[in-house]
């Protein structure tokens, strides 16, 4: 069976940051997936609305934490 190890220096601080980077991974998916049902739902069954408003909608929906990890 196929396996895949990630190995990561901890007291590096790039591979600190890429460990973090890594681990946030599944929820930087799910919170993509949120956001493109959301836009297509909007785009199937919305009203015509204003981009800045919906567009903070959209944003709204990005989990602060993970794109604080990226700072």
């Amino acid at each position: 069976m196929p396996t895949a190890t990630l190995r990561f220096d901890l007291s590096d601080p790039d591979d600190e940051r890429a460990h973090r980077y890594a681990l946030a991974g599944l929820d930087a998916l799910i919170a993509l997936d949120t956001i493109e049902q959301h836009c297509r739902s909007r785009l199937k069954y919305g009203e015509p609305t204003s981009a800045v408003a919906e567009l903070e909608k959209v944003r709204a929906m990005i989990p602060h934490e993970l794109t604080h990890l990226l700072h």
